[in-house]
């Protein structure tokens, strides 16, 4: 799904995305952000980590959330909201979102931003900061395709813990490097 909005910016507003077999890099313009929700039914720990990059495969800002969530959906779902959020303090105007949770990239994708009584709040937003970029793309990529932001989401959840980063940290950087 691509929203859009008159701009005098020299990048497309449109592009292709596929499934793929690896992490592909955006063209140049766009940031990729994948995104990955860990969640423990029993413990109901949690945890969820993004991962943006830009064209150059460099990794420009990793972050790792701890919410209270009750499902890997609703972690998901809060992450979307942070990386857009974050996307909007920045100042970007071009992103990608990649998830493997597909359901929630169709309901994106179709515009459809109704969800259920812990949601409904969360997507509101996602649909209200999507709207204010130049362009924003909701895609599904498998986990696969999305180690790195799985890597961080499982650190989060197994160290309770929220942390930003402007570079990937030391124990991140391999997983990073062999994702391309």
């Amino acid at each position: 799904m691509l929203l859009t909005r008159k701009t005098s910016l020299p990048v497309s507003t449109s592009i292709s995305v596929s499934i793929c077999d690896k992490w592909m890099p955006p063209s140049i313009g766009w940031t990729k952000c994948n995104t990955d929700g860990a969640f423990d039914i029993i413990s109901e720990a949690n945890g969820a980590g993004y991962v943006m990059r830009d064209f150059s495969r460099k990794a420009t800002f990793c972050a790792s959330l701890v919410f209270e969530v009750f499902s890997a959906e609703e972690a998901e779902a809060r992450f979307t909201w942070a990386v857009l959020k974050k996307a909007l303090v920045q100042r970007l105007t071009h992103i990608i979102i990649e998830s493997d949770v597909k359901s929630l990239i169709d309901q994106f994708s179709a515009r459809n931003f109704e969800g259920n009584s812990r949601t409904d709040a969360i997507f509101k937003d996602i649909q209200f900061f999507s709207s204010k970029l130049v362009a924003c793309i909701f895609t599904f990529q498998p986990r696969y395709c999305n180690s790195v932001a799985h890597e961080v989401a499982q650190w989060a959840k197994n160290n309770n813990s929220t942390m930003y980063w402007s570079t990937p940290p030391d124990w991140l950087l391999p997983t990073v490097e062999e994702d391309h």
